[in-house]
């Protein structure tokens, strides 16, 4: 009788499925225990670290692209227009003909061109100026309100520049809801509006010294806003350009009752 050869080929793919199986086994027992090591948890922590930044840079890489690159690229376009245009008149006032008719530097022209770019800068700038602040005065402006105001204060040595700011409250007594605070300033829109209005500059020095330091009950003009919060996170205080005060007794008010305001609100 013959003996049924033996299925080597089976053996050995048992073989082998068994040696991978161990492998995996020990391989995974490897994993668990680095993840559980000091190293593997440093390596985990470090990995999401650089996935976070990765995908903050990524996200500030579509903010630049599609809200701040459309602006900045016609500011820069409109820079360099107006940059180019500025070269070819330069270039047509800054040369005289000599004797022999060709163009040659003028240094006086050069000058004259220097102190008229500034003179023209100051003038844009202040167009500018009045222009950005006359839609929030319109938005904003108050006309002939009667308020009390109490006290001003000079700020010129705190803030640079002249300014005062004046301190009241809309009904007495005065309470921590009922004050308000102006800033009296000169600004490029204050100094045109008092030229229209009196024909003179604005001088915030004479308008704050209107306000004795007792009770005056005023008429003003201002503008602003005087949420209390603007002014003390952004120091958006209301703008004062126009005050008449006449002093008045403590007690009158006393009662809490409302000054007679047409405009006011």
């Amino acid at each position: 009788m013959t003996e049924k050869p033996r299925n080597d080929a089976g053996a050995l793919l048992d073989g082998i499925d068994k040696t991978l199986s161990d492998f995996k086994t020990r391989a995974y027992e490897a994993k668990k225990t680095y993840d559980q090591s000091d190293i593997g948890r440093t390596q985990r922590e470090l990995s999401a670290l650089g996935r976070f930044w990765s995908q903050v840079v990524h996200s500030c890489g579509w903010i630049y692209m599609r809200l701040i690159a459309p602006v900045t690229w016609r500011i820069y376009r409109f820079v360099r227009w107006a940059f180019a245009r500025y070269r070819a008149l330069w270039a047509r006032c800054v040369y005289a003909k000599d004797a022999y008719g060709d163009p040659e530097f003028s240094k006086a022209r050069g000058g004259m061109m220097i102190i008229a770019t500034i003179a023209v800068c100051c003038v844009v700038y202040c167009i500018a100026a009045v222009a950005v602040t006359l839609p929030w005065y319109l938005a904003t402006v108050r006309h002939d309100e009667q308020l009390y105001l109490s006290n001003s204060q000079n700020l010129s040595n705190l803030q640079g520049g002249e300014i005062h700011e004046v301190y009241g409250c809309e009904t007495l007594p005065c309470t921590d809801q009922n004050t308000v605070t102006f800033r009296v300033r000169a600004t490029w829109f204050n100094e045109v509006w008092s030229v229209l209005h009196h024909g003179s500059l604005f001088y915030p020095g004479y308008v704050a010294a209107a306000v004795n330091p007792v009770v005056n009950r005023c008429v003003i003009t201002s503008y602003g806003i005087r949420r209390k919060l603007l002014v003390q996170a952004w120091e958006l205080y209301p703008d004062l350009v126009q005050v008449k005060c006449m002093p008045t007794g403590a007690d009158e008010g006393k009662d809490g009752k409302i000054i007679d305001n047409k405009d006011y609100r």
